[in-house]
C-alpha cells in the first residue's frame, strides 16, 4: 500500500494518493506519518480546513515530528488563525532549527502580524541560510523597513534586487526607504525605473506622487497623485499622500477633504488619522484632535508619535491622567524623546508619584546631555576638517 501512494506521488495524482494513504492511516492509526501526509495532501487539493484535524493527530501522536508542526503551522496560517500558526511554526523551528524553509516561514508569519521584531530575528538568520533566496531578502526588507530601520532594509532590498532585478515590489520597497531617509531623488530614479518597465504599476504610481513629496516638489506631487486617483478613486493610500501634499501647502480644506477620504476608504490607515489630527489642532478642534489620535493608536499601538501628541493634547485639556498614560506609551516605544520624559516628570509629579516624576526627569536629562554631547562631537569634528 505504501508503494502505491509513493507511485501515485510520483504521478501527480493528489487525489488517488489521498485515497491510499487514508487506507494506511486506517491500517497503522498510530502513525504520525500517515496523517501528516494526508492533511498535506488535502491542503494541496485546496482542502486547508479540512487538513487541520490530521494535521493536529499528526503531532499528537509524535510531538517531535518538525515537519507536521510546519504543516499545522501552514495551514492554521492559510486558514486564518495566526497566533496558533505562529506557535506550531515555532514548534517547528526550535525541532529543526537548519531547516530554513521553517524559519522563512515563521519570520514571514510574524512580519505578516506586525511583530516586526521577531521577524526580522528570524528573517535574518534565514537570510544566512538561504542567501541566494530573493524573497528572503524582500521579506527582511519589508520587516526592517517597517521598523524605519533604513539602512538595514536598503541593504536587505539590494541583496534581492541582485538576484531578482525585475523584482517590483522589491524596488519600490527600496525607493520608498531611499525617500524615507532623506534620498527622495533616488527615490524617484528607483520608481520611474519601474514605470519604464510597467507605465500601470499602481504602486510605483503613487510612490511617485510620495517621493515628489520628499523632494519638496509638491505641485508635482498634486499632480502625479490627482492623475493616479482620478483613475483609481478608491486608493487610500493616494488620498492619503495627496492629503499631506495640500497640508504642506497650508491648502488645509483641500488637505482635510482627501484625509477624510482616505480613513473612509481605509479606516485602519492610522497615519491619515494622525494627519487629520494635526490639522484639528492647528484649527484649534482638540476634541476632534483626540478622537482622530485615539483612532491612529488604536489601529496602530506602535505608534509613538500618536502616543505622543495624544499625550500633549490631553495635557493642554487638563486631562493629566489621561496624558501621563499616553505619554508612558510614547517612551516605551520610543525611549528617546526627551521631551516626552521631562513632560511625563512634570505630570507625575502633578499626580502624586514622586518617584516615577524623578524617574522620568532623570532619563530626560541622561537623553539632553547626549544630545549635547553628540552635537560637540560634530562641531569638533567639523572644526578638524576644517583646519585640513
Amino acid at each position: 500500500m505504501e508503494a502505491v501512494a509513493r507511485q501515485k506521488l510520483a504521478a501527480h495524482d493528489a487525489s488517488g494518493a489521498l485515497d491510499a494513504y487514508k487506507t494506511l492511516a486506517q491500517l497503522a492509526p498510530s502513525s504520525a506519518a500517515y496523517q501528516d501526509q494526508i492533511g498535506f495532501l488535502l491542503a494541496a487539493v485546496n482542502r486547508t480546513a479540512d487538513a487541520v484535524p490530521y494535521l493536529r493527530r499528526a503531532t499528537e501522536l509524535d510531538s517531535r515530528m518538525a515537519q507536521a508542526w510546519f504543516h499545522l503551522g501552514v495551514a492554521l496560517w492559510l486558514t486564518q488563525q495566526p497566533d496558533e500558526a505562529i506557535q506550531a511554526l515555532k514548534r517547528a523551528v526550535v525541532l529543526a532549527p537548519d531547516r530554513a524553509e521553517y524559519r522563512f516561514r515563521l519570520g514571514s508569519a510574524y512580519c505578516d502580524s506586525g511583530q516586526l521584531r521577531e521577524a526580522a530575528e528570524h528573517l535574518r538568520i534565514s537570510a544566512r541560510q538561504l542567501p541566494s533566496n530573493p524573497k528572503v531578502w524582500e521579506t527582511l526588507g519589508v520587516a526592517y523597513q517597517r521598523q524605519n530601520k533604513f539602512s538595514e532594509a536598503k541593504d536587505a532590498f539590494r541583496r534581492c534586487l541582485a538576484l531578482d532585478p525585475g523584482n517590483k515590489a522589491a524596488r519600490n520597497g527600496y525607493a520608498s526607504v531611499l525617500v524615507k531617509s532623506g534620498d527622495p531623488e533616488a527615490g524617484l530614479r528607483e520608481f520611474r525605473r519601474i514605470l519604464r518597465q510597467d507605465p500601470n504599476d499602481v504602486d510605483a504610481l503613487v510612490n511617485l506622487g510620495y517621493a515628489y513629496i520628499g523632494a519638496g516638489n509638491m505641485k508635482a506631487a498634486i499632480q502625479e497623485l490627482s492623475g493616479v486617483i482620478a483613475t483609481h478613486p478608491k486608493l487610500a493610500g493616494a488620498h492619503y499622500d495627496l492629503g499631506v501634499a495640500y497640508k504642506q501647502t497650508d491648502d488645509l480644506p483641500h488637505a482635510t477633504e482627501e484625509l477624510k477620504k482616505a480613513v473612509e476608504l481605509e479606516p485602519s490607515l492610522a497615519e491619515a488619522h494622525y494627519t487629520l489630527a494635526l490639522i484639528y489642532i492647528d484649527a484649534g478642534d482638540p476634541v476632534q484632535a483626540i478622537a482622530q489620535l485615539r483612532t491612529a493608536v488604536e489601529q496602530k499601538p506602535e505608534y509613538a508619535d500618536a502616543w505622543y501628541r495624544l499625550g500633549i493634547t490631553l495635557k493642554d485639556q487638563g486631562d493629566s491622567a489621561g496624558a501621563a498614560a499616553a505619554l508612558r506609551h510614547s517612551v516605551a516605544l520610543d525611549g528617546e524623546n526627551a521631551g516626552a520624559f521631562n513632560t511625563l516628570g512634570l505630570l507625575l509629579r502633578k499626580l502624586g508619584d514622586p518617584q516615577g516624576a524623578r524617574d522620568a526627569f532623570a532619563k530626560a536629562a541622561q537623553l539632553r546631555q547626549a544630545e549635547e554631547q553628540e552635537k560637540e562631537k560634530r562641531l569638533r569634528q567639523g572644526a578638524a576638517r576644517e583646519s585640513k
